[in-house]
């Protein structure tokens, strides 16, 4: 099935929920008042993968942040207002927030929406000169596409991300130059 990468659009705030709510435990979905304001702030970081009929299989939300040595773990803090951490003069893109549809899981599609969007991201803004995420030390299949696309673990911040069953894992904090 062939989809189609473009920049995110308010009219998709539906679709994109219904993602979020079908790649994340719930005590860790993001609001749609939050991705409103993302879109809305950093409309240039904003990615979604379609397919012929319109039906969206996937999004890549990212802002550009100033590049700092090392990490601040305040700057990560889930539903941030992205108006006070975007820079689109930045150096550096975040990826706040990704999820592949539960059913192309597995077909190499959420490899291809990451790469393509970051891609098109820094072929577009060539001040951009680093990628920072944040990643579960449970979701495997993700560390290892960041890995494969050249991250490194440049640290942790303590019990960032809450489980349905009241369990905190850290977040690890990866980063590509």
């Amino acid at each position: 099935m062939p989809f189609t990468l473009r920049p995110a659009a308010t009219a998709d705030m539906a679709e994109i929920m219904r993602l979020e709510r079908a790649g994340f435990a719930q005590a860790i979905q993001e609001t749609e008042d939050a991705f409103a304001e993302r879109l809305s702030a950093a409309p240039e970081g904003c990615w979604v993968l379609q397919d012929e009929a319109g039906r969206l299989f996937g999004y890549l939300c990212a802002e550009f942040w100033p590049l700092q040595q090392g990490f601040n773990p305040a700057r990560f803090a889930r539903n941030h207002a992205a108006a006070d951490t975007h820079a689109p003069d930045g150096e550096e893109v975040y990826v706040s927030s990704m999820v592949i549809d539960p059913a192309t899981r597995g077909t190499g599609w959420g490899r291809k929406l990451f790469s393509d969007a970051l891609s098109e991201m820094f072929a577009r803004h060539p001040r951009l000169r680093s990628t920072i995420l944040i990643v579960n030390p449970e979701w495997l299949a993700a560390r290892r596409i960041y890995r494969a696309e050249g991250f490194i673990e440049i640290g942790e911040i303590e019990s960032y991300f809450a489980s349905d069953n009241g369990q905190h894992l850290p977040a690890i904090v990866m980063r590509r130059n």
